[in-house]
């Protein structure tokens, strides 16, 4: 049997890095069961705080946060290949949802932002990327932490630098 680390690799290695390269090597079951993770869940959680980050707002008269993770490889503009294309698809769903959302979500004082963070040394990003997990958690908090009205709907990396969509 296979351990639980190396089943999440695997996994992870056939939903994020895909079986084929390319548009057409993406089954129409990968992407809709990468769409349900990756941005469908997402949308289930949001809808689901909604009463609470509307009471936190109206409560504490600060604004109410949302940050969806997201990756560069989301980027419709920085896409120069087609692997990876269920990851990449969903990740660009969830970009649009996350500028959907900060339009509703304004009228509660709240914010939406989609975040990108960095290229991590995880089983998803693999041995040689340049960031240790608690280096991009840092960042993030330090992306939460500085967020403002003016971020609104941004698809943003660390510094709160805008990416393009």
């Amino acid at each position: 049997t296979l351990s639980k680390r190396t089943f999440r690799k695997q996994w992870y290695q056939r939903r994020v890095r895909g079986h084929g390269l390319g548009a057409l090597g993406c089954s129409n079951e990968e992407l809709r069961e990468t769409l349900e993770v990756n941005v469908c869940a997402v949308h289930s959680v949001t809808r689901a705080f909604h009463p609470l980050l509307q009471q936190g707002a109206a409560h504490s008269k600060s604004l109410g946060k949302v940050f969806n993770i997201s990756s560069e490889l989301g980027s419709i503009s920085n896409t120069c290949n087609s692997f990876t294309t269920a990851y990449r698809v969903s990740k660009a769903a969830l970009n649009m949802l996350t500028r959907c959302s900060s339009v509703d979500l304004i009228k509660d004082n709240v914010i939406c932002v989609a975040v990108h963070p960095g290229w991590v040394r995880t089983d998803l990003g693999g041995p040689n990327a340049p960031l240790s997990v608690e280096e991009s958690c840092r960042d993030v908090v330090e992306i939460i932490e500085g967020a403002g009205r003016e971020h609104n709907g941004m698809y943003v990396r660390k510094g709160l630098t805008a990416e393009p969509y």
